[in-house]
């Protein structure tokens, strides 16, 4: 099963406008996060940050898995889109890992928001939402769901949506007098965000070890034997590449079958599945 060129160049659109616009956010939300001594704004910045360059990277993995096979990789080159989902999801662990330190040591200091310029804050994070609602939008507009590296661009935007809408709630209570809520606003961000990457690398991992589930090679092995003179399959081998699915089969069919029947028949079963 194929993915053609006009779809790789929609989810290289799909990665440039998501790298271009969270780039923005993060001018943004360091800028006045930092002004207004927010960790839930300027973490949500730092996670931007990280975002980009995760949507950098996962525009130069999509690009190249869109090359054509060649005498090295004879089946393409996608598994550097599953490579950069993996890399896409370490990275969003690592974003994690950094938002629960900061939120400690915060709650340790009992740091306080900066006066006077404070609201200030939801300008930022008033922008970020908006950004974060776009970055949804053109990953879901897609559709790309058997792509890792667009799996790992809508899970980001997603986090990254919920983490904006997490750090107004910490601000907004921090404002009324709760000082710690920023902080915790930041340790629930981190650990939603550290879900979503391990279940992002897990996936990842599977698909660059060749496994299947057995949803997919039962689902396979049926399409065969459907098609008719197919008496039985063996040796059936599916692989998932992205967007790609290979599969291998040994089929028997009936002795009496000449050789241009059962090529015509291989043609049929490859419509069936």
């Amino acid at each position: 099963i194929m993915q053609g060129a006009s779809e790789g160049q929609a989810k290289l659109k799909a990665l440039k406008i998501s790298a271009i616009a969270i780039f923005s956010v993060v001018v943004v939300e360091v800028t006045i996060g930092s002004l207004v001594n927010s960790l839930a704004i300027i973490s949500d910045g730092l996670h931007a940050l990280l975002d980009a360059l995760s949507s950098v990277m996962l525009y130069f993995a999509v690009r190249a898995a869109m090359k054509p096979a060649d005498e090295e990789h004879t089946y393409g080159h996608e598994k550097f889109e599953t490579i950069g989902g993996l890399i896409g999801g370490i990275v969003l662990i690592a974003v994690a890992l950094i938002i629960f330190y900061e939120a400690a040591m915060r709650l340790i200091s009992n740091t306080q928001l900066s006066g006077g310029i404070e609201y200030a804050g939801f300008g930022a994070i008033a922008y970020a939402l908006c950004v974060a609602t776009l970055r949804v939008t053109v990953f879901k507009k897609n559709g790309h769901v058997e792509s890792q590296s667009m799996k790992a661009g809508l899970y980001d935007a997603i986090a990254d949506l919920s983490s904006t809408l997490i750090a107004l709630l910490g601000f907004a209570l921090a404002l009324v007098g709760f000082s710690g809520a920023d902080s915790f606003a930041s340790i629930f961000l981190g650990a939603m965000l550290t879900y979503l990457s391990l279940k992002l690398a897990k996936a990842s991992v599977m698909e660059l070890s060749d496994s299947a589930s057995k949803e997919l090679v039962e689902k396979t092995r049926k399409a065969i034997l459907s098609c008719q003179d197919v008496l039985k399959a063996e040796n059936l081998k599916v692989r998932k590449v992205s967007s790609k699915i290979f599969v291998e089969a040994s089929v028997q069919v009936p002795s009496v079958m000449s050789l241009e029947d059962s090529h015509a028949l291989a043609s049929k079963i490859e419509t069936c599945l």
